[in-house]
């Protein structure tokens, strides 16, 4: 099924930090916006803004842009160019304004000095040269103004502003005029900080950025099974700790819009929690040494025995064809949802197992 604008949405108010901490130190590169608090009640509002934009981007369907019609995707990432470029105008523009707007001294605004630099595309590239069409700036910039964003400089009730003659446009959020220094704070950390596998800041509201501190494991877990039942989560919760305590590493991979809690031996991966827009919440096994302990395997349930028994791998013998490829090699996939909770004790008997067919390879 196509995912629409809507579903996007609704996906990326889910990343956004549910219970971000009223108090965290932030990193010095940043304390030339302003003094700690505001930047924290600035994050904080931004936050605000964006579920106020990701429910305006769900209630109007004019904004929608037209899904790729095709085959399935089968891939966790999420490309903004290419899937939604409407979303991606829009989060050029927000990086755009946070990046190069000068903070006025009230701050309680950001001035773009020429229309170049607000109009920029952006993408992983961060050589791009490429510049959002006028038309596309003006439905992207009227859609913010309904977020409540201000942009003083252009006519924006005009059907065709004479854009040669912006020299520049002050930017304001009067309802919450402190989200300025928030907005500007995140934008710099997207700008300096963003990487293959946290590529995307500021539409996850990620004030981790901003600290002096490595990526928390905990903190993203807890953001993680936040919109989980009380069930899912105890049973994330207990997993997860349970292979800490028996020497596992846990990886956090951001990237593509996706959550990856990614639990590693020997710097090998064996499984993992994940949640993307294409694929939701999923539990996955790359277990490879599943012949070493037949005799577990077999007190499980039929059905897992098959799944276990058929492997996984490249799908393209299944039909898949180049360019389509299913992530067979990916592992073991499982939906996390409430039925898991049925064989929760069997993919713990399952992965003790593996790593104790790893700890023995070790010795």
């Amino acid at each position: 099924m196509e995912k629409t604008m809507g579903d996007l949405a609704k996906f990326l108010k889910q990343l956004l930090p549910a219970n971000m901490p009223k108090i965290y130190t932030i990193n010095s590169m940043y304390t030339d916006i302003s003094h700690e608090e505001d930047i924290r009640n600035g994050v904080l509002a931004f936050r605000d803004f964006l579920h106020r934009l990701y429910d305006g981007l769900i209630a109007d369907n004019s904004l929608c842009d037209i899904p790729i019609k095709g085959k399935k995707k089968f891939s966790d990432e999420t490309t903004l160019t290419v899937e939604y470029p409407f979303m991606n105008n829009i989060r050029s523009i927000l990086l755009n304004i946070g990046q190069h707007g000068i903070l006025s001294e009230t701050g309680d605004s950001l001035l773009v000095n020429g229309w170049d630099l607000l109009s920029a595309k952006r993408s992983l590239n961060k050589n791009s040269t490429a510049k959002i069409s006028d038309p596309q700036m003006l439905k992207s910039m009227r859609f913010l103004t309904e977020c409540g964003i201000d942009f003083d400089g252009i006519d924006l009730s005009m059907k065709k502003p004479d854009i040669s003659k912006i020299e520049a446009i002050q930017i304001t959020y009067p309802d919450y005029p402190i989200m300025i220094k928030g907005w500007k704070a995140l934008a710099i950390a997207q700008n300096e900080l963003s990487y293959r596998k946290n590529d995307d800041i500021l539409l996850r509201c990620d004030y981790r950025a901003l600290k002096n501190e490595e990526v928390e494991v905990a903190s993203v877990l807890t953001d993680f099974v936040y919109p989980l039942s009380a069930p899912l989560k105890e049973f994330v919760l207990k997993l997860h700790q349970h292979y800490l305590d028996l020497g596992m590493k846990c990886k956090v991979d951001l990237r593509f819009l996706c959550v990856h809690l990614i639990y590693m031996y020997k710097g090998k991966a064996i499984w993992r929690f994940s949640t993307s827009l294409h694929n939701g919440y999923r539990m996955i096994l790359k277990t490879k040494n599943t012949s070493k302990y037949d005799d577990v395997i077999k007190k499980f349930p039929g059905v897992l025995q098959e799944k276990i028994a058929k492997g996984y791998g490249c799908d393209r013998k299944n039909g898949s064809g180049h360019g389509n490829c299913q992530k067979g090699c990916e592992g073991f996939r499982f939906s996390l949802n409430e039925s898991l909770l049925d064989i929760s004790q069997e993919l713990a008997m399952w992965l003790d197992s593996e790593l104790a067919s790893m700890q023995k390879k070790k010795r």
